[in-house]
């Protein structure tokens, strides 16, 4: 029956108005008339929306004009999108580092802001550390006279939506479970703004997605494996991000070749249990730190090693979803680079299927904070248009 009902007159006006916002993102500067020829609208509908989008800034006139058609008629006023009146803050939260960024519409890093901690994300402590970051891009964002309309948090933690908890390490075998609902509450109420919070993987792979779909031409779907500390993946499918049941898809740690496992509740997965960077250092006797300093020998073990198991995940993920597109990521992908691990990963793959996706590696820092930041974007813009 939802297929089938009729919209109400509000439904259209919000609808047009993402229409037109959408255009401007891809067109920062348009005459009234040019976003009707982009549009079934007629000019009236156009110059309502580009009125309202004047009133809450997010348009302004640029001060130039343009001849009408074919050179006649009165001049067009052109009216430029304003990328950084509107900016949501995105955090994130992984291991003993926190970033925060400042992202604006065209989901551009517009500032940023660093710090060093232990303090974890479902501890009291975390309190004061997350409201002292928020007031200093608060900062930021007043000097450049942007208004913040949401926060998006990144942390490396598995999050189940349906019992709001979120699942953290707390040693290198064991994770326990958190619940999540009142450390959002508390923080909204102290910072003053919408918080969504995602988990680090998905939130990546949407910034890394929309980075790749930046003129709409990006592919409607994409795998993304980040291995570090854990293991996880980010799944896009027909352009959405596929959260899964308990919004744990993607979470690869208990991904299983031992047909002789047991897992016990809290118990670090089979993959993640083989793949860590923990794991991978005792077992092959590395400091993180000396890996560039690695015998040539040593390093093409190692290599190898998380090489096969990758491509094992990767040969399985493919198999099911029929997915081309795949990016590994991660701190051990950042270390490992220099010995050619995408290589190897694709050389496996293809050994174990015979097919040749397109394997790609990503060494960006801060897409988990940005990536949550288009997702407060995503919700909370639709708030700002909807007026």
């Amino acid at each position: 029956m939802d297929e089938l009902k009729s919209f109400l007159p509000n439904d259209i006006k919000d609808e047009n108005r993402k229409i037109v916002f959408e255009i401007l993102l891809q067109n920062p500067e348009l005459a009234k008339v040019e976003i009707t020829e982009k549009t079934t609208m007629s000019f009236v509908t156009v110059s309502k929306i580009v009125s309202f989008f004047e009133q809450i800034k997010l348009l302004s006139v640029s001060g130039e004009s343009r001849d009408g058609s074919g050179g006649l008629g009165r001049k067009r006023s052109v009216y430029r999108f304003n990328e950084n009146s509107y900016v949501t803050i995105g955090v994130q939260h992984i291991g003993k580092k926190i970033l925060a960024v400042l992202v604006n519409l065209h989901s551009e890093v517009i500032s940023t802001y660093t710090l060093d901690t232990n303090v974890p994300f479902h501890s009291e402590a975390f309190f004061e550390v997350f409201v002292d970051i928020i007031n200093k891009m608060k900062a930021e964002a007043e000097a450049k006279n942007a208004t913040i309309v949401g926060v998006g948090v990144g942390v490396d933690g598995a999050i189940n939506n349906r019992k709001k908890t979120i699942r953290m390490k707390i040693d290198e075998s064991k994770e326990e479970d958190y619940p999540y609902e009142d450390i959002i509450q508390g923080l909204e109420e102290q910072i003053g703004l919408p918080i969504i919070l995602e988990n680090d993987v998905n939130a990546s792979t949407i910034a890394e997605f929309a980075n790749m779909d930046r003129f709409g031409n990006g592919p409607s779907d994409l795998v993304q494996i980040a291995l570090g500390d854990g293991i996880g993946a980010g799944i896009m499918i027909d352009k959405k991000l596929h959260r899964g049941y308990n919004a744990s898809a993607g979470e690869l740690e208990y991904m299983c070749f031992d047909p002789e496992h047991i897992n016990t509740p809290l118990s670090v997965g089979w993959l993640e249990s083989r793949l860590n960077i923990d794991y991978l250092s005792k077992h092959f006797g590395f400091e993180v730190a000396d890996i560039p300093e690695m015998s040539p020998a040593d390093a093409e073990k190692c290599v190898d090693y998380i090489s096969k198991h990758i491509a094992l995940a990767i040969t399985n993920i493919i198999s099911l979803l029929d997915i081309n597109q795949i990016i590994v990521s991660g701190k051990t992908i950042i270390l490992f680079s220099n010995h050619k691990i995408v290589e190897k990963i694709k050389g496996y793959v293809n050994r174990l299927t015979g097919w040749d996706p397109n394997i790609s590696a990503s060494f960006s820092k801060q897409s988990t904070a940005v990536g949550a930041a288009i997702l407060s974007l995503q919700r909370e813009m639709s708030k700002v248009i909807s007026g």
